[in-house]
């Protein structure tokens, strides 16, 4: 099936879901709008002590956009990953068609807005969303409402949506946001590559705890969005669960391996950011307050139980402060320095990474080149480096082909320790329409 018949496919059934989901029949809705990408990936891992080819997805999003009348916008995504490499084990395994090409199909965003709900200054917004919240360039301590996607090691500041209300409230230039969310949504992590984030606690057998689906354990949030001159500032709250779990209970009975009962805690958040421009130099600096829940560890080896806090409620702060700037020979710099990663919790387990990213186009803007650099202080003292040099072929509308690469070292004790092994280059092409 050539990419033209796929695109057609999937946007008929696009169109057709959304339209028995929504109960909307097709004459209310005026001229849908489709678009999205297709991207081509493919890694080759040099860490190591050997380099593969590694089985990462390539990656198709279908995006309907749709006016329904003056008030209500509906919107809706389907995210297609799929794999190079088949998933056979066995003979049976030929005669299935998932485990020759093997897929992940989602509805990435389905949501309806209603503008002028009960007061023209109400705008609400219901359904699966991402709702992003700061305004440090991808690296937000307050974005607290969607799960990580962990999914891609080299684009790991991604967030996947998730099911919510949400109404706006507007005060001329300044509005008001609430948001509630029904459950928690847990953070998508890289296939076989948990610990790459989580950290290797050896083998053991684990079970997860989601929250009962109780109305008091709905998580719900608010946002304050004002301007004072030149500066946009914002001061949100938080009040809902950590998406990375937390080992709440072992147990130890040799020569069985150990078996790990994780919760998701408990947590609130204040946050505050500010961002402003200044001589042509974008400013911005944010921070989250995180008053986490005390978290207890139960230990039974051999049927001898103890207990013991894993996890303290003393508060602590995440904060990135930043700044962007193109130079008059067209170099375009971006630098930030980030206290605390999206996995670290707690007052003494937050490293600190500078990151500083350096962009270029050549030959009439055909040619970008990009350096990213990163730098891991572990208290002041253990260093980890990470280096991401791509070049982007752009001369072409709507298309892009890249090869770059991620290397990355790191003292014992770092994140970037844990991402040794796994020093890659990669091949991209990618086309929107």
């Amino acid at each position: 099936m050539n990419i033209e018949r796929l695109i057609s496919c999937a946007k008929k059934a696009t169109f057709i879901s959304v339209m028995l989901l929504t109960g909307f029949g097709t004459t209310a809705i005026a001229q849908p709008d489709f678009s999205g990408f297709l991207e081509l990936d493919k890694r080759f891992v040099t860490g190591g002590d050997s380099t593969y080819i590694d089985n990462f997805y390539n990656q198709f999003r279908l995006e309907m956009k749709a006016p329904v009348g003056s008030q209500l916008y509906l919107f809706s995504s389907l995210d297609f990953r799929f794999y190079d490499f088949p998933k056979t084990q066995s003979l049976i395994d030929l005669e299935r068609m998932e485990s020759q090409f093997p897929y992940d199909l989602s509805v990435w965003e389905a949501f309806i807005d209603v503008y002028g709900f009960l007061s023209e200054d109400l705008d609400i917004r219901v359904g699966k969303q991402r709702i992003a919240w700061g305004r440090a360039d991808k690296l937000n301590p307050t974005d607290n409402l969607n799960p990580n996607d962990f999914s891609d090691l080299v684009n790991f500041t991604e967030m996947v949506p998730s099911w919510a209300f949400k109404g706006t409230w507007y005060f001329g230039n300044n509005r008001l946001t609430g948001v509630w969310l029904p459950g928690i949504t847990p953070v998508l992590l890289p296939k076989n590559g948990a610990n790459l984030f989580l950290g290797d606690a050896g083998t053991f057998d684990d079970e997860l705890q989601l929250p009962e689906q109780r109305p008091k354990n709905s998580m719900f949030a608010f946002r304050w969005d004002g301007s004072i001159e030149k500066w946009d500032y914002s001061l949100s709250y938080f009040n809902g669960y950590d998406d990375i779990p937390i080992p709440v209970k072992m147990s130890l009975t040799p020569p069985d391996p150990p078996q790990v009962e994780m919760k998701f805690p408990r947590m609130q958040v204040i946050g505050a950011d500010l961002v402003t421009e200044i001589s042509g130099i974008g400013l911005w600096a944010e921070a989250g307050l995180f008053l986490p829940e005390e978290v207890e560890m139960v230990s039974e080896v051999n049927g001898i139980s103890s207990r013991e806090t894993q996890f303290e409620d003393e508060p602590y702060v995440k904060f990135t402060l930043g700044g962007d700037y193109t130079f008059s020979n067209g170099i375009y710099l971006n630098t930030q320095w980030m206290h605390g990663f999206f996995t670290e919790r707690g007052a003494g387990e937050l490293n600190n990474y500078f990151i500083v990213q350096l962009e270029k186009d050549y030959f009439n803007e055909d040619v970008l080149i990009t350096l990213g650099n990163t730098l891991e202080v572990n208290e002041w003292s253990n260093l980890g480096y990470g280096f991401s040099p791509e070049l982007t072929y752009q001369a072409i509308d709507n298309f892009d082909a890249g090869i770059g690469a991620f290397l990355v070292w790191g003292e014992q004790g770092t994140l970037l320790d844990r991402w040794e092994d796994l020093d890659q280059i990669f091949v991209r092409f990618r086309i929107d329409f």
